[in-house]
Parts: C-alpha cells; sequence; structure tokens
C-alpha cells in the first residue's frame, strides 16, 4: 500500500489538567468543539492530512493526560521528540 503523504509531522500537546488540549485537538482535526469531555486517560491521538504548496502533510498529534498520577505514562512520549505545543500551564498554588 503506498503512502498517502508526503511529509509525517509528530506533535505531542503538553499541559495541565483542564486547559483545553483535548477540545483543541477535536476542533483542528474534526472541527468540533465539546466543551464537555472527559479527562484524557494516558495518552490519546489523532491524525490530519492537510495540503501545502502541493505537498500533502500528515500531523500526528498525541494528546497527553495532564494529571501528575500519568506522568510517568506520558514522559515516555518526549523521547525523540522534535516539536511540541505547551497549552495553558495553571499557576502553581
Amino acid at each position: 500500500m503506498a503512502k498517502q503523504y508526503d511529509v509525517l509531522f509528530r506533535l505531542l500537546l503538553l499541559g495541565d489538567s483542564g486547559v483545553g488540549k483535548t477540545c483543541m485537538l477535536r476542533r483542528f482535526t474534526e472541527g468540533e468543539f465539546d466543551p464537555s469531555h472527559i479527562s484524557t486517560i494516558g495518552v490519546d491521538f489523532k491524525m490530519k492530512t492537510i495540503e501545502i504548496d502541493g505537498l500533502k502533510v500528515r500531523i500526528q498529534i498525541w494528546d497527553t493526560a495532564g494529571q501528575e498520577r500519568y506522568q510517568t505514562i506520558t514522559k515516555q512520549y518526549y523521547r525523540h521528540l522534535k516539536s511540541f505545543m505547551l497549552i495553558g500551564i495553571k499557576p502553581y498554588q
């Protein structure tokens, strides 16, 4: 089976719990916004293929859980990381 894209980018979403990582991911990949969602457990991902200057670019977006109890799982996704997006970290209280 031939590749359906020319370039693959992997993007990791990082941030505290409840700051909107999953909402942002669903808005970009599915065009939907749902303010009432269930917290991500561990790591989830979605893909979207877009065309830029005649090239088919596949974006693989990894959505990490913001809860501290999942840090051991999500840290494994940081290895060999080339891109990430840090989303609204809540101030320490």
